[in-house]
């Protein structure tokens, strides 16, 4: 069962209206073994949502969805917080935390490392800006050759992934470049972005999200 504490008209009111919202009425009756996987996160998702509970549980909650599913279920968890339920949602998607979240809570291996606000956790990461640049296959990053520039916080290497935090970085960019060119860095891709909880997460854990 869906909800409880209603009557049974009740019931079969809210569980319609919510299996409707997300397209799933006409497949009331199928068995969840021969749904897909987007359908199956559906019904578990409606199950919490239909309960309207005062606290709701979501794991994963867009997982195999396509993209109008997945902003759709973005909406109606939001408009369950502002109903009064508390929302905890696990998730290893930052948009998702950030656009569902008052706090985030990062955990690496089992083990809780940071919690606060979607920005006040952003404000924790070294610098305004954050460069990513993808550096050819085996090469050795020259970290010291960026001591030279006093908007370089901190760089941080993953694999191929060069990630240089700024405290300004749109007019030095060029000058980064041409620098570690000149050392003979192979640079495959650049982008300049704002920080997000994904750096966030990586600062924390020294893991990048998959």
């Amino acid at each position: 069962k869906m909800t409880t504490g209603l009557s049974k008209e009740a019931r079969t009111e809210r569980v319609e209206q919510v299996l409707r919202a997300v397209d799933l009425w006409e497949a009331r009756k199928k068995r969840t073994w021969l749904m897909s996987g987007g359908m199956r996160k559906k019904v578990e998702d409606c199950k919490v949502l239909a309960q309207r509970p005062k606290i709701a549980v979501f794991d994963e909650p867009t997982a195999f969805l396509d993209v109008p599913s997945r902003l759709l279920m973005w909406k109606m968890i939001r408009e369950l917080r502002e109903e009064g339920s508390t929302v905890i949602v696990a998730t290893n998607m930052m948009d998702e935390a950030e656009r569902l979240s008052d706090r985030v809570a990062i955990v690496n291996l089992g083990k809780l490392v940071a919690t606060d606000s979607p920005e006040r956790l952003k404000g924790t990461t070294k610098g305004g800006e954050v460069l990513e640049l993808i550096v050819g296959d085996g090469q050795e990053f020259p970290r010291e050759v960026l001591a030279q520039f006093s908007e370089v916080q901190d760089v941080s290497q993953v694999e191929n992934k060069v990630t240089v935090y700024l405290s300004s970085g749109r007019l030095l960019l060029p000058k980064i470049v041409e620098t570690l060119t000149n050392r003979g860095v192979k640079i495959d891709s650049v982008h300049l972005k704002e920080v997000t909880l994904e750096d966030v997460f990586l600062n924390y854990t020294g893991q990048r999200l998959e």
